[in-house]
């Protein structure tokens, strides 16, 4: 099995490769499984991807390349996204999100815990409130342009839509979850390991509970409080469930870490496994009869299998780095420590 270099964290890498495992499903599953229980995966990619985003910025903090490694991840991020939109898949693209995502969280791990902390707290009491009025500002502006005869498109209601008013995605959302991963990674211990793993359990099986009662209604993408309440825990779930599960003794460890490494291998090329499903998805579609979609089991055993292999097989077979990275991660750590080279961004000695 693989084993991750001394840079690389075994269970933050096996939470991305369980974000990965939920983007296809969330993506390609055809039905929703008994219960509805393949729902969970809405609730839970977006959110992690943007709570690792912020683990990995806290990982990585006061390292030599920080800063180049953050510019070319984050403009390649939103770069991607630009240019997949219009791949014609089926798919509403997150890149462009997490690319800001990526350059915001390297200014959150500058802020002391109970800044941080309070900060995040504030824009999850507001994020619903915020949504509703970015949401009904951007129609309302669209609507007056249209009837101008202007342009209804371009770098305002780009940027709206990015803050607040996405109809999926919304940075006023995804900055607590990475605000909650820098705060989960300051104080990663075991007791705390264990401690919020037990709350976020315990708060999920509340509100899985009072849905499934018809007490509250927790539809994906809606960003009200319970919603967000509920992708926090579970978000909090995967990645402290990875972690307790990292640290088993004897024979259950010697069982589990396998697991975890070969989803930490997945995980340590999600760009690429990104990229790919995004390109498959709109190759399956291109030609295909009018109302076809990619809600496909083989679609989605397909991207995950060959996903779980190419990161087993990646590092085996490429052993130079940064290339052993990825076929896309390679050429982006690549270009991180040429500019890392360059003065302006060489980490100050002394």
């Amino acid at each position: 099995m693989p084993v991750p270099t001394p840079s690389r964290d075994l269970a933050v890498d096996a939470a991305r490769g369980v974000a990965l495992l939920s983007m296809f499903v969330a993506h390609f599953a055809p039905t929703l499984g008994p219960g509805q229980v393949l729902l969970l995966a809405d609730h839970l990619t977006a959110p992690l991807f943007a709570l690792l985003i912020g683990w990995g910025a806290q990982l990585g903090r006061g390292r030599r390349g920080e800063w180049s490694s953050v510019l070319v991840r984050g403009a390649a991020l939103v770069g991607l996204g630009l240019v997949l939109e219009d791949a014609g898949a089926q798919i509403a693209v997150v890149l462009v999100w997490l690319g800001v995502l990526t350059l915001l969280a390297v200014l959150l791990v500058r802020l002391p815990d109970v800044v941080l902390a309070v900060a995040a707290a504030a824009l999850l009491w507001t994020a619903p409130d915020l949504v509703s009025s970015a949401t009904t500002h951007l129609g309302e502006w669209r609507i007056e342009r249209v009837f101008a005869g202007e342009p209804a498109d371009g770098l305002y209601p780009r940027a709206l839509e990015v803050l607040a008013a996405g109809p999926f995605y919304r940075l006023v959302e995804l900055a607590p979850m990475a605000a909650a991963g820098v705060l989960l990674a300051r104080h990663s211990g075991r007791v705390v390991t264990l401690v919020t793993l037990a709350a976020a359990a315990l708060l999920a099986a509340a509100l899985l509970g009072a849905e499934a009662a018809g007490e509250v209604a927790l539809a994906p993408y809606s960003g009200t409080h319970l919603v967000l309440a509920l992708e926090l825990a579970l978000c909090v779930l995967v990645v402290q469930g990875a972690r307790a599960l990292e640290s088993l003794p004897g024979a259950a460890g010697r069982v589990v870490r396998p697991v975890l490494a070969l989803l930490a291998g997945a995980g340590a090329v999600a760009l690429t496994a990104y990229v790919v499903q995004v390109l498959v998805a709109a190759a399956w579609v291109r030609d295909a009869p009018p109302g076809t979609t990619d809600d496909s089991w083989l679609l989605l055993g397909g991207l995950a299998a060959g996903t779980v292999a190419l990161g087993w097989a990646w590092p085996r077979i490429v052993r130079w780095r940064p290339w052993d990275r990825g076929p896309v991660e390679g050429p982006l750590r690549a270009l991180a420590q040429g500019l890392d080279r360059v003065p302006p961004f060489r980490r100050r000695r002394g």
